[in-house]
Order: C-alpha cells, then structure tokens, then sequence
C-alpha cells in the first residue's frame, strides 16, 4: 500500500521513487539572489480571518500537492512535505541567510534508508524534528533526528508500542508527548516517551478525527475529518482539553477554514499566530497549502461556550439548577427580555429574578428543552455576541403539560468576568399563516 495524503489507500502499490538529496550549505548563486523573499512567513503577507493560498508560486506550486507545513521557533526555517503523482513524496527545506530566505531544496532525514519521507514537525524547543519515513505496504513508522543550526543529527525510529502500529503526522508539546495517527486505526493516539527510551501510547478518546496536530501546551487539538456538519468531503476541526483529562466534541472552524473542497493535515505557526492547512482546490484533488489567522480557532471555542450558556438559560429548569441561571443572566439594571406573552417585557435582573418564586414552586416541571438551527455572530472585539435559534421549552404546571413550540429567540450576550453573559433577549411565536392572508407583500411589482 502506498501512502497517500490524507488517505490512506486501501490498494498495494510498489513504486515510491527514492531521492537522495542531502541539505547543505546554501549554493553561493542562491545566497547572492536579491530576489529570495525576505521576512516571517517567508516573505507573506499575514492573512485575515479567510484563508488564503501560501507562497503562491513559492511553495504552492500549481499542479503540485504540498502539505504538512512546520516553521522552527523564531521563524526563520521551514519544513514541508510534495507529493507528486503518486511515486514522488519528499520533504523540503529553508532557511534564513543574510536575512533572505533559501531555495527550498529536498532532504532525505533518514539517510536513504527508507523509500520515502514526509511530514516533518519541528518541536517546540526547535532542537528535534519528528518525521514519517515509510517503505512498501504499512511500513511507515515515526522517526526523530536532533538538529542544531542547519546541522542534522544521527536519524533513529522510535521505539516501544509505538513501533508495533504503522504511524504518521507527528506533532509534539513543550511537555514532550507526542500526538500522530494510527494508520491502521485511522485515529490520533499520543505518545510519551520513559526513562528506557520507550515510548507508550494510547489512544486519545475523541469522537472522530484523522491527523491531529496538538498546541504546545496540550489545550487543544486539531484534526480533519468528514463528520456530519462537514462543509465539504473533510473538514478542520478543533477538540479542547477538559479539565477531566478528556477532549470536548469536536468543532467544526466554519467557512474561515472550511469550503465545498476536502481540508486535511492542519498545522499552527511555532507562535501560535496562524494555523496553516491543506485544501484540495486543483483540478484532479490536487492540494495547496493555505493559510489564515489563528484567532479562528479562539472564535470556534467561543462560539460553543455561547451554545452552551444559551442551552443553558433554558435547559437549567430540568434540574431546576438555579446557580446556573444566575450566573447566565447579566445582574443588570438594563437587562431585557420580551416574552410572547406579555408586551411589556422584563426591565432589570431584579424583576427577572421574582421569577424563580414560580419556577421553583413544585408545581412547576420543565419536561423538554430543544435548541435547533442555532447561529451566533461575534463583534470584532470578541467580547459581545448575537445569537439566534429555534426553540422547544415543553413543561408541566400542576401537571397540566403546556409548550413554547418552535419559538423564535435570539439575544445579545457579553463577554464578563472569563465567562459569557445574557443581556438581552427576545422570544415570538410564528405567526397564523392565516392572518397573513391579506398582508401586503414586502415588495411591490
């Protein structure tokens, strides 16, 4: 079986070309060229919050699949993996010289014991580089090589468990674990190395995911998978640590990152600043490396935590939380809502709260709570949100059963005190499609 970026084809195949080019020294005609771009990011300029192709022309190569994309701390060296055709994979480097940077040119980590290479991540100290040499079949394994300078060191496969299953696209933290893809399992383990040299592996308990790349200090993952909400044949997702030791479900980033195409082996920038992808655009399937600001991700988590407190401020009746509630609601005097049944509304958190006397009477019961077709938009600011969703509050009063059914609600929250804050809110039923027989229509002919 050969390896393919990002599947991994259920075919045998034989050929994969081997190419034995070692890194040097930067030739003296490559050195004096004034037109090697020069900068971070290898002379790009940073993209916005939509993604953008990196080094066109530079990198991205038309015709060409790049992928998997690791810059050293401080920036001024890069590593990248090609595959062209399906019996060409190498791994590509470059580096800053007088200020400018070099012709990426091939490397071959493992010496030439391997048929090929790719996928190779600096660690975040910058002094080691994980990569994924592979033979014929399911012979691919993670391998390490010290590096200092522009100097490489003794290339050696990992060992222990982590040798026992064929594994690719590994990432590190500062902690030293290691997170890849089981080839065979076709899902993200992490990996600690003991005191023999022996590195232990298991599995991380996340719903779904395909490469994973971690953040250097563990708080979340990225992967790509195809998964219900998809935009496309495969998405980049975000899954956040717990403070259980688990993984939050993974999000989907949106159309920031995602589109009709497949994106696939997700990468950060040694900063931190900007997270870097594969999107699959060209004719054929073919790949090119994109780019775009982190703050994306950041927005991804937001826009679950205001999910969840907007669930919150309705479904905390099941269990008649009311801790919850008061932590949800803005103890403001400005504070809104407008209910169906009343036109005057709630003016101030001291009137909302005279409502607990009836939400917490035993009589009451809250039987079912669904928020569906939920949408949420951010200011720039990050610290005030728009939300709007279809709601089902079902309940019983006296044991008599009574609903608010398909409810229009939506709202505006804060950001207050490391935590997401009702400000106001506005609920309305659909109305009678009857008595909108002789409406007038919005538009006039």
């Amino acid at each position: 079986m050969s390896i393919t970026h990002p599947i991994v084809s259920d075919r045998v195949a034989r050929t994969l070309i081997v190419l034995s080019l070692f890194i040097g020294a930067v030739s003296a005609a490559s050195a004096g060229d004034d037109t090697r771009p020069s900068g971070p990011y290898f002379g790009q300029e940073p993209p916005g919050l939509e993604a953008e192709i990196f080094a066109r022309d530079l990198i991205s190569l038309t015709g060409r699949y790049e992928f998997a994309i690791s810059f050293a701390p401080g920036g001024k060296r890069l590593l990248f993996s090609t595959q062209t055709g399906e019996d060409r994979t190498e791994i590509w480097y470059s580096h800053v010289i007088g200020g400018a940077w070099t012709t990426p040119e091939t490397v071959r980590l493992s010496g030439g014991t391997c048929k090929g290479e790719m996928e190779a991540f600096f660690t975040p100290d910058g002094h080691r580089v994980f990569f994924a040499p592979f033979d014929e079949g399911l012979g691919v394994r993670i391998w390490q090589v010290e590096f200092e300078g522009n100097l490489w060191g003794e290339p050696s496969p990992l060992a222990g468990p982590i040798a026992n299953d064929p594994a690719f696209f590994p990432t590190s933290a500062a902690s030293g674990a290691l997170y890849y893809t089981n080839v065979a399992e076709r899902r993200p383990y992490r990996a600690v190395e003991d005191a023999d040299g022996q590195w232990q592996v298991e599995p991380l308990d996340i719903d779904f995911g395909g490469h994973v790349f971690v953040a250097p200090d563990e708080s979340f993952v990225l992967v790509d998978a195809r998964a219900n909400d998809s935009l496309g044949d495969g998405d980049i997702y975000v899954a956040f640590a717990t403070d259980d030791g688990g993984w939050t479900t993974p999000i989907n980033l949106g159309p920031a990152v995602n589109s009709e195409h497949s994106e696939s082996c997700p990468s950060l920038s040694a900063d931190g600043k900007y997270l870097f992808f594969s999107r699959y655009d060209e004719p054929g399937g073919v790949a090119q490396i994109y780019w775009v600001d982190a703050q994306v991700i950041d927005d991804a988590r937001n826009r679950q935590l205001i999910e969840q407190t907007v669930h919150d401020s309705i479904a905390w009746a099941l269990a008649k939380d009311r801790d919850r509630l008061e932590q949800i609601i803005a103890h403001d005097d400005d504070y809104f809502s407008f209910h169906p049944s009343g036109l005057d509304g709630v003016h101030g958190y001291d009137e909302f709260a005279r409502r607990f006397k009836l939400w917490m009477d035993p009589r009451f019961e809250a039987t079912r709570t669904d928020v569906r077709s939920f949408r949420c938009h951010l200011s720039p600011s990050r610290d005030v949100a728009w939300f709007s969703a279809i709601l089902d509050d079902c309940y019983t009063w006296d044991g008599e059963p009574g609903c608010w059914k398909d409810t229009r609600w939506t709202g505006v929250l804060e950001h207050r005190d490391d935590r997401w804050q009702i400000v106001q809110m506005h609920f309305s039923f659909a109305s009678d499609r009857e008595q909108e027989k002789n409406r007038p229509q919005d538009s006039v002919d």
